[in-house]
């Protein structure tokens, strides 16, 4: 038995399965926690390139044009074996239906074999599928740890406010500030599962002031997908599980009316379910902002910035180029928020079968193949509904 494998047996109880899933985002945030208390880095475990990885979320499969241009250019792709190799197409056919994205014909040369096919071979001829190759940075992957990545903005704010001996104020570029600070760390993760909050900023004779870091872009609304709302609080429990009963039966009452799909349909080819929305009861805004203590929260404000933390010091205060919103400031900024389910990447399929989540039990509604008992759906929270069918 190798050091690896020594190892694996030692955490297995810590999972679920008996052992890490890496297709379980819990699992791998477990794990990556295992490892950085081992090693004293965040590290960052990379799947294997997989079909879902190569579309973005409006569905367009830009990394195919990625993967044949570096197959054009001779550029070398990272192999999960550990190689660094140029790789040619098996059929030069492949290069017209990978740069012009024609998603059908690649997806009927492949079938079920979708991750696994030979679309390419190595300078030794070693036939190759999707799975072979790593998710590097440019083919969906973070590409580096997340100190370089992830939290690269999170960890220069807390060097900047560290920066300053005693007793200081963070301010922002909006004028908004948090004061009484005497250090800042990074939040703790809670088990299986990533902190709500980024920052953790310490006060004197307060409460921990916890801060959630974003970037530019339209920030993220919170809500730690469907293991996350439900145990929030029994409110917004049972608000998720009336919105999944009803998006069962909006999706059900489509599929009886459609004589050409049933059960067995693979609904990826069709065009006949959107995702669907659900206005957020104003009364329960706060509350999915906010978090709780168990999902590494609660959230006190936000820091809105540019990814790479520029800040001026003046007395004991730390100006930044980035905006300090409290919770309450930022929930005003929405008019509305929305709660919405949307298909996951690849095959699903329609299922009668249920889910229980936090003790709330509530239809599966997809799964990964007929009858499977993998949920192909996905709970998120938006400013803007995804598509036009509100519920």
């Amino acid at each position: 038995m190798d050091v690896i494998e020594q190892f694996l047996n030692k955490i297995s109880y810590k999972f679920e399965k008996g052992y890490p899933d890496l297709d379980n985002p819990k699992d791998r945030a477990l794990l990556e926690s295992i490892l950085k208390d081992i090693t004293g880095e965040a590290i960052i475990l990379e799947k294997s390139l997989a079909w879902a990885d190569l579309s973005n979320e409006t569905r367009k499969y830009y990394r195919l044009t990625i993967i044949d241009d570096k197959i054009k250019q001779g550029t070398p792709f990272k192999l999960e074996d550990g190689r660094e190799e140029v790789l040619t197409y098996i059929d030069d056919s492949y290069s017209d239906l990978f740069a012009n994205q024609k998603v059908e014909d690649i997806r009927n040369i492949i079938g079920n074999r979708t991750n696994t096919f030979p679309l390419f071979k190595d300078s030794q001829g070693n036939k190759l599928g999707f799975s072979a190759i790593s998710k590097t940075k440019e083919l969906g992957g973070t590409g580096g740890t997340k100190a370089q990545t992830s939290e690269r903005q999170e960890r220069s704010l807390i060097d900047a406010i560290n920066s300053v001996e005693g007793v200081k104020t963070l301010v922002g570029a909006n004028g908004g500030s948090i004061s009484n600070i005497l250090k800042a760390e990074k939040q703790p993760d809670p088990p299986r599962a990533e902190a709500y909050a980024d920052l953790r900023l310490i006060r004197e004779d307060e409460e921990p002031y916890l801060l959630s870091a974003k970037g530019l872009a339209t920030p993220s609304i919170a809500g730690g997908g469907l293991a996350g709302i439900t145990q929030i609080n029994d409110r917004l429990a049972n608000f998720v599980a009336d919105f999944y009963q009803d998006a069962y039966d909006y999706y059900k009452e489509i599929m009886d009316s459609t004589p050409e799909i049933d059960y067995n349909t693979n609904l990826y080819k069709t065009a006949y379910f959107k995702d669907i929305n659900r206005v957020i009861p104003k009364d329960l805004v706060m509350d999915i902002l906010r978090g709780n203590k168990a999902m590494g929260g609660p959230v006190d404000g936000y820091y809105i910035g540019p990814m790479d933390v520029q800040y001026e010091v003046k007395g004991n205060k730390i100006i930044t180029n980035g905006n300090i919103i409290p919770l309450e400031k930022f929930a005003e900024k929405y008019d509305k928020l929305y709660l919405h389910i949307k298909k996951r990447s690849g095959d699903y399929y329609f299922t009668d079968a249920l889910q229980t989540v936090n003790g709330i039990t509530m239809p599966l509604i997809f799964s990964n193949k007929p009858g499977g008992k993998m949920a192909k759906s996905r709970l998120g929270a938006n400013p803007k509904p995804r598509g036009q069918v509100i519920i």
